[in-house]
């Protein structure tokens, strides 16, 4: 009871030390707890820690030296073209059209024939005509055949008259020699004789013509028959001789005037047409020298600008993408016989070339920091050098600063060539393993 009086009614001291007698009835007034301090230093010593176990591991999975396939900076010929694909075709080539309107007979000539100036490549026939027309040219023929009588007749009587009047004429001129008749007598007498002539050459003109009006209406029956009727046919001749490079019409059927019907070639020359891209043709010019490789042959062959089409075309690439693309017509300067007119080739047009050029490989050329640049060795290093490139093609490329002659580089660098890091040859290191094994 005692205690738990002590308890509720809890002494205070005075301002001056000593114990207050009197109850205080203020609540009693617990002092807070200090906050723990937070650990994050461990944490971060954990995490350093962490991360140099890392960086320790990377560089003992690193391999001490990086086997690269190296290629030395030389001097010699380079030269740059523009790739391209192409085709032969005959470098004097005739299309050989029909001359006439009419039915064009089955021909004989095939692709590839040898031909000879003048010989007959095919056969045109006047075209069948149906029954009215043929009545009506029948009709036309009798009747200019009854002119060319009927002229015929005329010519005979004016030749009669013209012959009277001849001799009437040549005796009233004896008579007046003789001073039996007067002069006007003489004179009238000869004004006859001559009307009578000219009569007689009108007649034989009107003859002319009615023989001309007849051959006029019987070439209109020509082909008036069956089908097979091939009377009258035009022959079509070849005008060079050549080979035969495309039959255009092969089966018989009604072809008009003007429709081509052979391709021919004169001689054995061809060319080349290559089409490239508008951006490159603007390099090329004529005279230059053309490489030309997959035609089939063991060997390439040499050929040379003549001259750019002056137009360019579209074209749609494998891609699905247009293009801007433009013909370049060059001369083959030796054509083996067994290339022919329509090959496919691969040209390659030498824009620029050199003697002694400074060359590395294109594959030790990167793009960095909008520069190009390399990986030099030196001292068994790899070092990243700047370069000054100039032309190029597939597999060199001109390097006008930033190295030297006999300096090596590395091709086709892997991610694991850095500035600084050790690097030896591997491609002869993988010969000797490859013999050993």
């Amino acid at each position: 009871m005692n205690d738990t009086h002590k308890q509720l009614h809890a002494t205070t001291e005075a301002p001056n030390g000593k114990p207050d007698d009197k109850p205080s009835n203020k609540p009693a007034v617990r002092k807070a707890a200090k906050p723990k301090p937070v650990r994050w230093k461990k944490w971060l010593i954990i995490a350093g820690i962490g991360a140099a176990a890392l960086a320790l591991a990377a560089v003992m999975l690193q391999p001490s030296v990086i086997d690269v396939q190296l290629a030395q900076a030389t001097q010699g010929p380079l030269s740059e073209a523009v790739e391209a694909q192409g085709q032969t075709r005959a470098k004097l080539r005739y299309t050989v059209a029909a001359s006439i309107s009419g039915r064009l007979l089955r021909t004989s000539i095939g692709v590839g024939d040898r031909i000879e100036r003048g010989d007959v490549l095919a056969q045109i026939a006047p075209p069948p005509t149906d029954a009215r027309s043929l009545a009506t040219a029948r009709a036309e023929l009798a009747a200019a055949q009854a002119r060319q009588r009927q002229a015929h007749a005329v010519l005979a009587e004016a030749t009669s008259g013209a012959r009277l009047a001849s001799t009437e004429a040549a005796r009233r001129s004896e008579l007046f020699r003789m001073g039996m008749v007067s002069v006007e007598s003489r004179d009238a007498y000869a004004q006859t004789a001559q009307a009578a002539a000219d009569r007689v050459a009108s007649a034989e003109a009107s003859l002319v013509a009615a023989g001309a009006e007849v051959q006029s209406a019987r070439s209109r029956l020509l082909g008036a028959g069956t089908a097979g009727d091939d009377a009258g046919a035009i022959m079509v001749r070849a005008p060079v001789s050549g080979h035969v490079l495309k039959v255009i019409e092969e089966s018989e059927r009604v072809v008009q005037a003007g429709s081509p019907l052979f391709e021919l070639s004169q001689g054995e020359a061809l060319e080349l047409v290559v089409d490239v891209l508008t951006q490159d043709a603007v390099q090329v010019q004529a005279g230059q020298p053309i490489d030309i490789t997959g035609w089939g042959g063991p060997r390439a062959l040499v050929g040379k600008v003549r001259y750019v089409e002056p137009g360019a075309f579209t074209k749609v690439s494998a891609l699905g993408v247009q293009e801007q693309r433009v013909n370049v017509i060059g001369d083959l300067d030796a054509a083996p016989p067994t290339l022919g007119a329509g090959y496919r080739i691969e040209a390659a047009i030498v824009t620029w070339s050199g003697n002694q050029v400074l060359q590395i490989p294109t594959g030790a050329l990167f793009r960095r920091a909008g520069a190009w640049q390399t990986f030099a060795v030196e001292e068994g290093r790899a070092r990243l050098r700047r370069l000054e490139v100039g032309h190029r093609n597939a597999e060199f490329a001109e390097v006008t600063a930033g190295i030297q002659a006999g300096e090596s580089v590395v091709v086709f660098p892997s991610d694991l060539v850095a500035d600084g890091v050790r690097v030896r040859d591997g491609s002869a290191r993988h010969s000797i393993q490859g013999m050993q094994f």
